[in-house]
C-alpha cells in the first residue's frame, strides 16, 4: 500500500498556502443540484421526497412519516440501551451547566439587565445514514434540543432500501423524547424542514451533520431558516512530536477516516521519520480492518504536514481550521496558541472517537474551515437569549446627559427628546 498522508511543507509562509491548498475543492456542481432538489420540493412537497427517495435511497415508501407506535415501540439491545443513556447523562452533565450559566441578572446605577433562555418552539434535526446508523447523532441534537425545552423535535434519517429508518436510531429518538421522525435524508429532508410539506410542517431550525448533499443544503436555505453551520465530511488533525505513540496516531486517523473518503485526515509533525512511523503503523492496520476502501481513500487523500519550527506548526493549523484536532504531545504549547479548531482533543487519552460518543462533548461541528468562527453544537443553539431591561426614574436621569451627547452626535435628536420627555423637556 502505497501514498498514505502524502507529505506537505509548512515552512514560513507556506504555512497559511498549505492549507488553502489543502481547503481549494469547490461544490459548484453539488450546489446546483441542491438548488434544483429544493425547488422541487418546494414546488411538489410530498410527491418530490416520496421520489427522491425510491432514486436515491431505493426505498418505495408508503408514507414519510414513521408510524407514533413504530416510535413508540423502538428498543435496542440491552448494551446499546446503556450505552445510549450512558452518553445522554454525559451529555446532560455538560449541557444542563451550559445553560445553568447563561441565566444572570446585572443590577446597576438605577437600572438592572436581565438574560435568560428561552426553547425555540421546534427544531428540525438531521440524522444522517446510508455508510452508518448514527443514534448518536439522535442524541447530539435531538436529545440537546429536548434538554432545552424545545417543545417540537423532528428528526428526518435516511432510509434503508426496505423503507425503514434504522432500529438504533429509531431506539434514541424514543430515549429523547422526539416527536416525529421522518423516512428521508438528503438535500430533499432539509428542504422539507425549511418550507414545509403536505407531511412534514416546516421548523424554526435545522441542525445536523451531514454528507455534502444535505450540509450544501442547509447553507442554501439559510436566508429563510436557521441552521447551525456547515457540517459536512469530517475531519481530523493529529500533531504529534517525533517519540510519540506512532500506533495511537494512526489508529486516531484511521478511526475517523472510515467515515468515508471525504474525510479530511492530517497528521501535524516535526520529523519525516515520525511520519513515515505512522504510515507504516497505518499499513499493518489496513488488511485486518472492515471500511478499508473508506479508510484507504481518504488517507490517500490526506496529508502529512511536517514542519522545522513550531510556530509555523501553529499558524497551518489556524489556517486549516479543522473540525477535530488531536494534539498527543507538547499540548501545553500548542493549545493555547491555536484558537480555530472546533474541538481541542488534549494528551494522548483524549482521542477523538471519544469525543463523538460518551464524554459529554458534542460531536455536530463545524468543518470546511468554519471552526475559525464557532464551536460545536450546544445547548444554546437551541435557545434565545430573552434580554430585558428595568430602569427606575433616578436612573434614568443620571444617563440624559450621555445620551443626549450621543443621540445628537448621529443625527437623531428625537431619541433623545423621548427620553428627556418624561422630566419635562
Amino acid at each position: 500500500m502505497t501514498g498514505l498522508l502524502p507529505s506537505v511543507g509548512i515552512r514560513g509562509d507556506e504555512a497559511e498556502r498549505a492549507a488553502a491548498g489543502i481547503r481549494k475543492v469547490r461544490h459548484a456542481d453539488v450546489e446546483r443540484a441542491v438548488a434544483a432538489i429544493i425547488d422541487s420540493v418546494r414546488r411538489e412537497g410530498d410527491a418530490a421526497l416520496l421520489r427522491y427517495e425510491k432514486s436515491f435511497d431505493g426505498a418505495d415508501l408508503p408514507r414519510l412519516r414513521v408510524a407514533d407506535e413504530e416510535l413508540s415501540g423502538a428498543s435496542a439491545s440491552p448494551e446499546l440501551a446503556a450505552a445510549l443513556r450512558f452518553s445522554l447523562e454525559r451529555l446532560k452533565l455538560v449541557q444542563g451547566r451550559l445553560l445553568q450559566a447563561v441565566t444572570l441578572s446585572v443590577a446597576g446605577d438605577g437600572f438592572e439587565v436581565g438574560v435568560s433562555p428561552s426553547p425555540l418552539p421546534s427544531v428540525g434535526c438531521y440524522v444522517p445514514g446510508g455508510r452508518a446508523s448514527y443514534a448518536s447523532t439522535v442524541l447530539m441534537t435531538a436529545g440537546v434540543a429536548k434538554m432545552a425545552g424545545v417543545g417540537r423535535v423532528v428528526v428526518c434519517s435516511p432510509p434503508g432500501k426496505d423503507g425503514r429508518v434504522g432500529k438504533a436510531v429509531l431506539a434514541a429518538a424514543r430515549l429523547c423524547g422526539v416527536d416525529e421522525v421522518y423516512a428521508v435524508g438528503g438535500a430533499q429532508a432539509v428542504a422539507a424542514l425549511a418550507y414545509g410539506t403536505e407531511e412534514i410542517k416546516k421548523v424554526a431550525k435545522i441542525v445536523g451533520p451531514g454528507g455534502l448533499y444535505p450540509s450544501v443544503a442547509k447553507r442554501a436555505v439559510a436566508g429563510d431558516v436557521l441552521t447551525d453551520f456547515f457540517a459536512g465530511p469530517t475531519e481530523i488533525v493529529v500533531v504529534a512530536e517525533e517519540g510519540s505513540d506512532a500506533k495511537r496516531a494512526a489508529w486516531d486517523l484511521v478511526g475517523q477516516a472510515e467515515h468515508g473518503e471525504e474525510t479530511l485526515c492530517g497528521l501535524v509533525t516535526d520529523s519525516e521519520g515520525f511520519a513515515g512511523e505512522v504510515r507504516a503503523e497505518m499499513e499493518a492496520l489496513l488488511p485486518r480492518i472492515e471500511r478499508r476502501d473508506y479508510v484507504t481513500g481518504a488517507l490517500r487523500a490526506g496529508f502529512a504536514a511536517v514542519y522545522g519550527d513550531a510556530g509555523d506548526a501553529c499558524r497551518f493549523v489556524e489556517a486549516l481550521a479543522p473540525e477535530h484536532l488531536e494534539i498527543l504531545s507538547s499540548e501545553d504549547y500548542f493549545a493555547p496558541r491555536i484558537r480555530s479548531a472546533g474541538l481541542k482533543l488534549l494528551g494522548p487519552d483524549s482521542p477523538c472517537a471519544a469525543s463523538d460518543y460518551c464524554m459529554g462533548t458534542d460531536h455536530v461541528i463545524p468543518t470546511g474551515g468554519q471552526a475559525a468562527a464557532r464551536g460545536p453544537l450546544s445547548v444554546l443553539d437551541f435557545v434565545k437569549m430573552d434580554w430585558s431591561l428595568s430602569c427606575s426614574r433616578e436612573g434614568l436621569g443620571r444617563a440624559l446627559g450621555g445620551l443626549k451627547s450621543l443621540a445628537y452626535s448621529e443625527g437623531l435628536p428625537n431619541h433623545y427628546l423621548s427620553v428627556a420627555s418624561r422630566f419635562g423637556e
